[in-house]
């Protein structure tokens, strides 16, 4: 049996990985691809898949937005969604399982894990598919029931068996009250088409129709004639399924003619009511356009001031934050002890020589992501990557005392996390990016300068000391001075 497996990934060096996991794990799979959280969404409606891989960060609805969507859908929400992300944040994972993910694979891919769970994802489709199969079939089972009850009760309604065909087989007694015969003699005088109890034939023919396609009980209210009489009827049409197919029909039919006449009496009163209130309604009409557009602009205003609070406390400590906003300056702090770490790959330049610029940037996208949710675990602060560099600072804005050893243990972490990329990229022949990390440990000063494009910045030997450590380290390594 063919699986069809969805790949959501904003990177086409992750695809590329996943594809190759995939077709070692079942050659007959079929695979498709989306890069946006957008784009997921609809191949997702459009293909139901048995399983989607779904990033974590994506632009255009990240993997959260992107798996509530699916989960509200009835359509998608039984598919296992296998969340992918290289943060491991507990928060962000129970999140995402409250929201409905099946499981997820932490990047970079480990074989036999991945393995273990696309396995286990397709089990629990096959289940739910079938399980949902067997609880429709009773459903409609016990709703067959309930409606054949539900005429037998209500005897004051009228009640009408129909053939396949459309012709009147029995009625109930109360189908004299409202047609003022008995079936039989009605059959008589106009026929036995259903359609003839109602005086727009056309319309209940067209009723009859779309009964048959849709196999779906239908309610609507007609005019018919009786005795010279014309008279409004509630009509609901319920379908007898043996499996896929119409077996008989009931319908089960209200006078509705007083409550018609009631409602005409209504409209009436209302539209006198209307003409005496034209006049206030307009001044109503003109004063909540005032209030919309005064509310627009306060939400307008509102909106971009938390926009411009989240990007100021996305590139700038929270002090240096308020410190703007309070005097327009911040000013700059001393750190007796603080821990800067820098990483290089080798021979960056050399190595982009047969990639295009989007792989290129979107491989250090990767990685620079990957770096970002190693050093949050470890409490340190990014001050900025310059082209293939990528610079760090522990102990600041907060001082702590252990910032040496939060700084190395994050270093080492990033070495590991580069060789297991390695495996990867050796088994589908990607190149190898070589990172060397220096580490140095001393006094500094950090704080914002300028008047425009406000960054966060660290200056002092410190930082210099830094950087040459880390010019002078071996790849694969993590380089530390002395002080450190």
């Amino acid at each position: 049996m063919e699986h069809t497996i969805l790949i959501a990934d904003d990177q086409k060096y992750n695809i590329t990985l996943l594809k190759v996991l995939l077709q070692q794990y079942n050659p007959d799979f079929k695979i498709i691809t989306a890069v946006n959280g957008e784009e997921t969404y609809r191949m997702a409606c459009e293909n139901l898949p048995d399983v989607i891989f779904l990033d974590y960060m994506m632009p255009k609805g990240d993997g959260l937005e992107v798996l509530e969507n699916l989960k509200k859908n009835y359509l998608t929400s039984k598919i296992p969604v296998i969340i992918q992300t290289g943060y491991g944040d507990d928060k962000d994972l129970e999140l995402l399982f409250n929201a409905g993910a099946f499981d997820y694979v932490m990047k970079p891919y480990r074989k036999i894990e991945f393995f273990f769970k696309i396995k286990a994802a397709l089990i629990a489709d096959k289940y739910q598919k079938k399980s949902e199969l067997n609880r429709q079939k009773n459903q409609n089972y016990v709703e067959e029931l309930n409606k054949l009850s539900l005429i037998i009760r209500q005897t004051a309604n009228v009640a009408i068996l129909i053939s396949n065909e459309g012709n009147l087989e029995w009625a109930n007694e109360s189908f004299v009250n409202v047609y003022g015969c008995q079936l039989d003699e009605f059959i008589k005088k106009y026929g036995a088409n259903f359609k003839n109890v109602s005086f727009d034939k056309e319309r209940a023919t067209e009723y009859l129709q779309l009964l048959q396609k849709n196999k779906q009980p239908i309610t609507y209210v007609n005019e018919c004639e009786v005795n010279g009489d014309f008279k409004w009827i509630q009509t609901t049409l319920t379908p007898i399924l043996d499996e896929d197919k119409i077996e008989k029909i009931i319908a089960i039919e209200t006078d509705v003619t007083k409550e018609k006449n009631f409602e005409r009496e209504l409209v009436a009163q209302n539209l006198q009511m209307k003409i005496l209130t034209d006049d206030v309604q307009q001044t109503n009409i003109k004063l909540e356009k005032q209030q919309k557009e005064i509310l627009l602009q306060k939400q307008l205003v509102e909106e971009q001031r938390q926009k411009t609070d989240d990007l100021l406390s996305n590139i700038l400590p929270h002090h240096v934050v308020q410190q703007l906003k309070t005097i327009g300056y911040a000013k700059p702090r001393n750190y007796k002890k603080a821990s800067v770490m820098f990483t290089d790959f080798k021979g960056f330049t050399k190595s982009c020589e047969h990639l295009s610029p989007d792989e290129i940037v979107s491989a250090l996208h990767t990685y620079f992501s990957d770096f970002d949710g190693i050093i949050i675990k470890h409490f340190i602060e990014k001050i900025k990557t310059i082209g293939d560099s990528y610079m760090c600072v522990g102990g600041v804005p907060l001082r702590n005392r252990s910032n040496p050893f939060n700084v190395v243990l994050a270093a080492l972490e990033i070495q590991f996390y580069m060789q297991m990329v390695h495996l990867q990229e050796d088994k589908v022949n990607l190149p190898n990016w070589q990172l060397r990390i220096g580490i140095h440990t001393g006094e500094l000063i950090a704080g914002v300068v300028g008047k425009i494009k406000f960054a966060y910045d660290i200056w002092g030997d410190t930082v210099n000391i830094a950087k040459r450590i880390e010019a002078a380290c071996e790849v694969g390594k993590v380089n530390i001075s002395e002080t450190t």
